[in-house]
């Protein structure tokens, strides 16, 4: 869930994970000037916090909203051999914060849908080995072949306004 600029939340009941993610946002460090780990700095300031705060009254709500919009979709869509919808396990919750599906004809569906009013978005175009930031750990499409096939067939639907 996010807030309305920096800021998000991680909720956990694990302590060692809750450890790391306190460290790694705050430079490495639990304790000022005592870094343990490689971090960052992504403290949540009091505005972003406030409306998390307030966002955290509505979160199961939207989260069935979305779920319902999920399944709609998987529904209406499923017939339609061209298109790979996203699998939804049976006996999971899932917090689906897009709703992304796969076509050999991304582009020409996404211009389809633009034509019809419908606005489609393309999350995460590049897979994360082969970003600029790690070109330098030399990955080849062969090292991650599904990610790499999936990169320009890969088109988030609008789930929930």
């Amino acid at each position: 869930m996010g807030a309305y600029g920096d800021g998000g939340a991680i909720l956990t009941n694990e302590d060692e994970l809750y450890e790391k993610a306190r460290m790694y946002a705050n430079h490495g460090s639990l304790v000022k000037h005592q870094h343990r780990i490689e971090g960052i700095n992504s403290r949540l300031d009091g505005l972003q916090a406030a409306i998390l705060d307030v966002k955290l009254n509505y979160i199961d709500e939207w989260n069935r909203k979305r779920l319902g919009n999920a399944l709609y979709l998987n529904e209406q869509l499923a017939a339609i051999d061209e298109i790979t919808i996203p699998k939804i396990r049976e006996n999971a919750v899932p917090v689906l914060h897009l709703y992304v599906i796969r076509t050999e004809k991304r582009d020409e569906l996404a211009i389809h849908l633009k034509e019809k009013g419908i606005e489609t978005g393309v999350h995460y175009p590049v897979a994360l080995p082969f970003v600029k930031a790690y070109e330098y750990q030399g990955h080849t499409k062969e090292d991650f072949p599904v990610a790499h096939h999936c990169m320009d067939r890969i088109l988030s639907l609008p789930m929930f306004t």
